[in-house]
């Protein structure tokens, strides 16, 4: 039972960077980043590149190269589309290129081979009868760190209250004097940097590849649709509710069916409930 809660909050803490970038994206812009695994990797593979010598150096690096990428991901890929007043789907074909573009970089700069962080902190802790890694339980917490910084900077700051008008009504916001581009600038470089912590997380506790950024991008997806794409705390939870069945799921049935198990949920989710688990009316107006 300890094994299952460790675990799945390990996962989850890896999906939270994750979805908290693919809804706030999706709820500022109406766009899904389809890039949003390759940026996984890249910060995976920079980091392990970065951080050989000084592993905070390298992580600082990584964010700050994260928030760039995001913000020519933004002004390359989406700007120039939505002057054309190019639909949604090319929108996001758009990032699917942008990403496809980082990929090339990452087997350029870094090769295709599996990535590693090395872990910030050594040794283990026994909790029970079950033995994990201080590392992750580090990773949990900076999750849940993560978590309460952007329930703070969304809920309790003017940039959040701004961002709120922007991704309700563009155009009323504008009225109001809200610079609604720049708004959806910071929303694609904050995603961007949640993206590239999640990566990071990611190779210290496992590896990461080019291979894999498909999984990311379908992992974060999913989590963000069972826990409500439209809302970004609600996806959080959406994000544990993966973490936890795709846990259950290696442990108790097979390794390899997890993510056909997290379809199922999916499925479920869709059909009971299509706005997600943890949408509610009092928090499907807000970011």
């Amino acid at each position: 039972m300890i094994s299952l809660v460790v675990t799945g909050l390990s996962q989850a803490a890896v999906l939270i960077p994750l979805v908290l970038a693919v809804s706030l994206v999706f709820r500022v812009s109406g766009v899904v980043n389809f890039g949003a695994g390759n940026f996984c990797v890249f910060a995976g593979a920079a980091c392990a590149s970065w951080g050989t010598h000084n592993s905070g150096v390298g992580v600082l690096l990584t964010i700050l190269a994260g928030g760039i990428l995001g913000a020519l991901c933004y002004v390359v890929a989406i700007v120039p589309a939505q002057r054309k007043k190019v639909p949604v789907i090319g929108l996001t074909l758009a990032t699917l290129g942008f990403g496809l573009l980082l990929n090339f970089l990452t087997r350029t700069w870094f090769g295709g081979e599996p990535s590693i962080v090395q872990p910030w902190i050594h040794g283990s802790v026994s909790i029970g009868s079950y033995e994990t890694s201080k590392q992750r339980l580090l990773v949990i917490g900076l999750s849940l760190l993560l978590v309460i910084v952007m329930w703070f900077l969304f809920d309790r700051t003017l940039i959040g209250h701004h961002l709120s008008a922007v991704s309700f009504d563009h155009e009323l916001a504008e009225v109001y004097g809200v610079r609604t581009m720049r708004f959806e600038l910071l929303a694609w470089v904050v995603s961007s940097a949640c993206l590239v912590i999640g990566g990071v997380f990611q190779a210290s506790l496992g590896s990461v590849s080019v291979d894999v950024a498909p999984t990311l991008l379908v992992l974060s997806l999913v989590g963000a649709v069972i826990g409500g794409l439209g809302s970004l705390f609600g996806a959080v939870g959406g994000a544990v509710v993966a973490g936890f069945v795709m846990t259950f799921t290696d442990q108790h049935i097979a390794a390899s069916y997890h993510l056909t198990s997290l379809f199922v949920i999916l499925s479920l989710v869709l059909l009971v409930r299509p706005t997600g688990l943890f949408t509610f009316r009092g928090t499907a107006e807000r970011v």
